[in-house]
């Protein structure tokens, strides 16, 4: 055998070693959280998520840490930002994990998070995690403009947005009352001053505004307005299973919402709890239970649940511009439509 062969020979042993010290370590450090956590006996979780999928995901977690009771707040982004603030303020530090939208980057940029690198945050995509480790997103939805079969001919559909300006479809939209990314969207398309008047020519139409996604789309399928162009595809394909006269179009090209987040509070109580939760929910185990419920995963190993979906045309957008003018977004939107 020649020097350079020996020489590779011991490369490759020392390689071999240090992965097998990093896997050794690994696996101290997993055995070591999961008796932390033992000690600690329970999870708050904060959540925006609907509490039927939040539940399946706790039944998930607790199946294989049967040891930890968990707790949950639901609420909608802006109403669950508000109690976390409130609770801060008051000097009670109650949340273990924060799952919410694009409110945990205010929360991160007012140093209420917690680092936290979870070794499941490698298979996660890129555009899915911020650099720093403050979060990680859990799944990301993709929304459609929704109608009602019954009420909206196959042939009379809108294919483009200007479409709902129809004084045919006067009161017979639903808007839901945090649909900020939608305007953004619309005005990034469009360009915000066409954008704009679209939305104010929109808000002539007296939509009818309501609050959550999912009940959005269960007042679409009971007949209480034929459109909505906001509907997620996952609950859209639920009810549509179940019988409901559901069904969607995607009016290309569309901008895919942000993620919904996972994220660690700063002085959560019970941090190894905290931990092991979160990574359970990054994991594919986890994110195995996502795909299940039609939401969309953001782990790269994993396909997404709607194969149409795969087939729309997507357009890129500045989420950093996004995020940075989402209260502008905001307001302008509340004040479109005359929401207090």
């Amino acid at each position: 055998m020649s020097f350079r062969s020996e020489a590779l020979r011991e490369l490759e042993l020392i390689c071999l070693s240090l992965l097998l010290s990093l896997l050794f370590c690994s696996e101290l450090a997993a055995q070591d959280l999961v008796s932390k956590a033992k000690t600690e006996k329970k999870l708050v979780l904060y959540h925006t998520t609907t509490v039927a999928d939040t539940q399946k995901i706790i039944d998930g977690f607790r199946k294989k840490y049967p040891f930890i009771e968990v707790d949950t707040y639901r609420a909608t982004n802006e109403k669950l930002t508000q109690k976390i603030l409130s609770e801060v303020k008051a000097g009670r530090n109650l949340a273990d994990v924060y799952i919410n939208g694009i409110q945990t980057v205010m929360l991160k940029d007012m140093g209420l998070l917690s680092r936290y690198s979870s070794p499941e945050r490698e298979q996660v995509a890129k555009a899915f995690k911020d650099t720093q480790g403050y979060w990680t997103g859990v799944y990301w939805s993709m929304e459609v403009l929704g109608y009602n079969t019954k009420l909206v001919p196959a042939t009379e559909v809108p294919t483009k947005w200007e479409n709902l300006l129809n004084p045919r479809w006067k009161n017979l939209i639903g808007i839901e009352e945090e649909d900020t990314f939608w305007y953004s969207a619309l005005l990034h398309l469009m360009g915000e001053g066409r954008g704009r008047e679209f939305m104010r020519r929109l808000a002539k139409q007296q939509p009818q505004i309501r609050a959550g996604h999912t009940l959005l789309t269960q007042l679409l399928a009971a007949g209480e307005f034929a459109l909505a162009p906001t509907t997620r595809t996952q609950t859209a394909e639920q009810l549509k299973e179940k019988g409901a006269p559901v069904e969607w179009i995607a009016i290309e090209p569309l901008v895919p919402n942000p993620p919904v987040r996972v994220s660690l509070p700063k002085n959560a109580p019970r941090v190894n709890a905290a931990k092991l939760f979160i990574d359970f929910i990054l994991s594919k185990e986890g994110q195995s239970i996502i795909y299940d419920v039609k939401r969309n995963p953001t782990r790269t190993d994993l396909s997404q649940p709607v194969a149409r979906t795969a087939k729309i045309k997507l357009m890129e957008m500045d989420s950093d511009q996004r995020e940075k003018n989402y209260n502008r977004y905001t307001q302008e939107f509340r004040e479109i439509l005359s929401l207090r």
